[in-house]
């Protein structure tokens, strides 16, 4: 019989085909290829694997597996709103907890627990068993991404838009998908799933918009994993109408203390059980114990492990009743015991040529107490080098500073150009020559900063120069404006100029050579030194700081030269001197102080220095911050430091004094006024007249009102008079002209100016009214007035003033009408349905009146 088989259109990558067959047949086949990867995937994979290589790091040094995973217990919870799935497990078990949140419809979590229950571990540790299964197991689940709430703005930026920001700030060198980032296609095709930590450290108002965001702008079926304390969260869901829909809650509970004996058994050294005996025996006879209360909580017992790890005491000691009579008293010893233990004295090898970095316990708690001091007092948990500029210390001491560089910068000015000057063939004075230069370097860093839409105080890790290729294409793909547009400049730049330079050579023009050399190629120049790097792993502190001081110590080199040759060709094409080697040195002086100047690299030189002077910070802080990290006392995210628990933060700042949070006390009780005679029948306590700030205070059962005339403070124009005054202050010290009236008469002008601009505001008493009763809250500043009736007003509350679209930079009371009801005009409106009544101050607090008055009247709807 003749058989003939015809496979066409099939699919399968081996087809075997048998006649008669006698006896048995092994066959071995080959797997089928895989299919290439996408850009995409293969973006996804090194994002997933730089975030394994990142967070493994963090675990190690908090000793998270080491030798295991506490044995935290989590149960559901009932505190999210919606009935939930029944989700629970153990922190020695995070496979399976990892199963189940795979198994959730979409993929939400919310991780509760109180102060140091070990809610960020079970986050971290959630993230490395997602990651192994995913690289190692080749599971296909989402990418996991923690990240702090610390940076988002949710009352201005949606929260897709920041996530992508974040993940592209982060890891600039993911491979392009059609030429573009792919962080908006991982988050746009639910690839990836958000850790969100610190929701808890941040200001209530920022709270309730960060909840009422994620509630609005996840979807259907966006994924998240969010973490904070459970009294914190009980009373935003109490307090918001919008609030996020999770699949699961869960909370943890309590450790048991014979778990922690267990735990402790196996983590301290052999040689030391003796010492670690009677409180082993004291956490397994006595679970009510003050010892054993005190370590209910993995933060305790890491401090009790480290704390005694490193250190000579005796852990015995805190069985004793005498010394430690609560738990309170336990906890503050083993945080207090932490920072000694952390950086022990190690002795010099014989080995070693120098003996390793020693740091003084008592002085690193002092730095550490210090810095934690700065984050209260900022209402941050975020410790960013780029932003100690901002601490009162390094911004007294900016423009002293300035001016005392300049004197000292034109003394050695005079010095150099007694050598070269040659004033006779100068086309243009020193001043023209400053100005010049300074507003040419200004336009060229203006240009790098619009091409990749960067914010000049905030630094990034910049791709390699001196490959020039890469950083090319990297200053390609990453550019704002259009792909059409980008390929143009990049790739046309090069001929264009070229082809201008060649040009204004053979017919010479000044303003034609200026540009070109001056401008054009410094300009394209600067673009290709600003590229974001192709380094997929996240950026470290260090990373940025060393990426700023040669960023700015490159522009000094290349494009400074540039510019300075720019100006003299000018001069040269008019004149045509022998030489004007002084012009030039102005030129390049110029264009470097200003480089300098609005570089992050300049400002973080004057805090550390100022800092480590006065005795606040070490000289070498970088190294500091790297060692306590590596202690485990810091946490390392997205280029900046974060204490490892928000109590350890806390308990340092207090160490260092006391501290007032923003908003937390900064307006002072009422002043009572003197009355004529004693309160009538039916008043309430306080008097029925009083002051505040100039203002008088009335008070009745049903009534409260703040009347009288305030001054405003106008401070906006600083900022151009500044910098007027620092591009005077450079062009007079560059040029060494300190000793003519025409370069003081602006540096002693522009602060008249400015105090007279203030004092115009001043001098008019604006009226002001806020008028509380048990059917309305109405205000008037000026000639603008509103009025709200409380059946109209669901909530009313302290929040940032945002006036026509702007940060106010103040607080003040704000309502948030019901649907349907009449609004003020568009002045008063804020973000997100809120509706001003009265600025109050700069921080959020209020007047103990007011806000008692606001809680009465008000039938509830007072949130504060």
């Amino acid at each position: 019989m003749d058989i003939r088989n015809i496979v066409t259109d099939s699919t399968v990558h081996y087809l075997v085909q048998i006649g008669v067959l006698n006896g048995e047949l092994h066959l071995t086949v080959p797997p089928p290829p895989e299919p290439p990867a996408t850009p995409l995937a293969l973006a996804e994979e090194r994002l997933a694997r730089s975030l394994l290589y990142q967070w493994r790091a963090e675990a190690d040094a908090w000793d998270m597996a080491d030798p295991e995973p506490l044995a935290v217990r989590w149960v559901h919870s009932r505190t999210a709103l919606g009935p939930g799935t029944e989700l629970g497990g153990r922190g020695d078990r995070v496979g399976t907890m990892a199963e189940a949140l795979l198994g959730l419809d979409r993929r939400r979590l919310l991780i509760l627990g109180g102060a140091g229950a070990g809610k960020t571990t079970l986050a971290v540790l959630l993230t490395l068993e997602l990651l192994a299964r995913r690289l190692t197991r080749g599971e296909d689940v989402p990418v996991p991404v923690v990240l702090s709430l610390e940076s988002w703005d949710a009352e201005r930026v949606n929260f897709h838009d920041w996530l992508i920001g974040r993940i592209a700030e982060e890891h600039p060198g993911l491979p392009r998908v059609d030429g573009l980032h792919p962080a908006g296609r991982l988050v746009s095709e639910r690839r990836l799933l958000p850790v969100l930590d610190s929701l808890d450290e941040l200001p209530e108002h920022r709270r309730i918009a960060v909840l009422g965001a994620l509630g609005r702008q996840l979807g259907q079926d966006g994924g998240v994993v969010l973490i904070c304390r459970t009294e914190a969260y009980r009373e935003l869901v109490s307090a918001q109408r919008d609030v996020l829909r999770v699949d699961s809650a869960i909370e943890a509970l309590p450790l048991d203390p014979a778990d922690v004996a267990a735990y402790l058994r196996q983590a301290r050294q052999p040689s030391r059980a003796r010492e670690w005996a009677p409180l082993l025996a004291e956490l397994r006879a006595e679970p009510n114990s003050p010892v054993s209360r005190a370590l209910s909580t993995p933060l305790m017992v890491w401090l009790v492990r480290r704390g005694y790890e490193r250190a000579p005491a005796d852990p015995g000691e805190l069985v004793d009743r005498r010394r430690f009579a609560t738990a309170a008293q336990v906890e503050r010893h083993l945080l207090d015991l932490i920072v000694p233990a952390s950086f022990p004295q190690l002795p010099p090898g014989p080995d070693r040529l120098h003996p390793p970095r020693q740091w003084e316990a008592e002085q690193a708690r002092v730095w550490l107490s210090h810095l934690a001091r700065l984050m209260s007092r900022q209402g941050t948990a975020e410790l960013a080098w780029w932003r100690l500029f901002g601490t009162p210390l390094p911004r007294a001491l900016a423009v002293p500073v300035l001016i005392a560089a300049g004197i000292a910068l034109s003394v050695l000015f005079e010095l150099v150009l007694g050598l070269v000057d040659d004033s006779s063939h100068r086309y243009y004075g020193f001043g023209t020559t400053l100005g010049l230069s300074v507003t040419m370097a200004g336009a060229v860093r203006t240009a790098g900063q619009a091409w990749f839409g960067d914010d000049p105080s905030t630094p990034r890790r910049r791709a390699n120069p001196l490959r020039f290729a890469g950083a090319l294409r990297s200053a390609g793909r990453n550019g704002r404006l259009g792909r059409a547009w980008r390929l143009t400049v990049v790739v046309g730049g090069p001929p264009v100029i070229l082809a201008l330079g060649v040009h204004q050579y053979l017919v010479p023009s000044s303003a034609g050579l200026m540009l070109v050399v001056g401008l054009l190629l410094p300009g394209y120049l600067m673009i290709v030194m600003a590229a974001p790097s192709d380094t997929v792993d996240a950026a470290t502190p260090d990373a940025l700081l060393q990426s700023e001081r040669t960023a700015v110590l490159l522009t000094m080199v290349v494009l400074a030269p540039l510019i300075a040759v720019g100006i003299e060709l000018l001069g040269w094409a008019r004149s045509h001197p022998q030489g004007d080697w002084a012009g030039g040195l102005a030129a390049w002086c110029g264009a470097c102080a200003m480089f300098l100047l609005i570089s992050p690299w300049s400002r973080w030189l004057l805090a550390r220095c100022s800092l480590a002077a006065a005795g606040r910070v070490p000289w070498a802080l970088m190294t500091f911050l790297r060692d306590a990290h590596r202690a485990g006392l810091l946490q390392r995210t997205a280029g900046t430091y974060r204490f490892r628990n928000l109590r350890l933060q806390q308990h340092l700042a207090a160490a260092a004094g006391p501290v007032r949070p923003p908003g937390t006390g900064a307006v002072p009780a009422p002043r009572r006024a003197p009355t004529a005679g004693g309160p009538g029948p039916g008043t309430p306590s306080l008097p029925p007249a009083s002051t505040w700030r100039g203002l008088t205070v009335r008070r009745e059962p049903a009534s409260y009102l703040l009347t009288g005339r305030t001054r405003e403070v106008t401070l906006a124009h600083w900022g151009p008079l500044g910098a007027l005054m620092a591009l005077q202050l450079v062009r007079t010290t560059v040029s060494g002209t300190w000793d003519r009236l025409e370069s003081w008469a602006p540096l002693v002008g522009l602060p008249v100016i400015g105090l007279l601009l203030m004092l115009i505001r001043l001098l008019p008493r604006r009226r002001f009214d806020l008028h509380i009763t048990d059917t309305f809250i109405a205000a008037r500043r000026g000639r603008r007035s509103c009025h709200y009736a409380w059946h109209d007003v669901d909530e009313v509350a302290v929040r940032r003033v945002h006036v026509r679209g702007r940060d106010a930079r103040v607080h003040g009371i704000h309502v948030r009408p019901s649907p349907g009801a009449p609004v003020p005009p568009a002045y008063f409106r804020g973000r997100d349905g809120w509706y001003l009544v009265q600025p109050m101050g700069v921080g959020p607090g209020l007047p103990p009146d007011v806000a008692e008055a606001l809680a009465e009247l008000s039938g509830g709807r007072w949130r504060p």
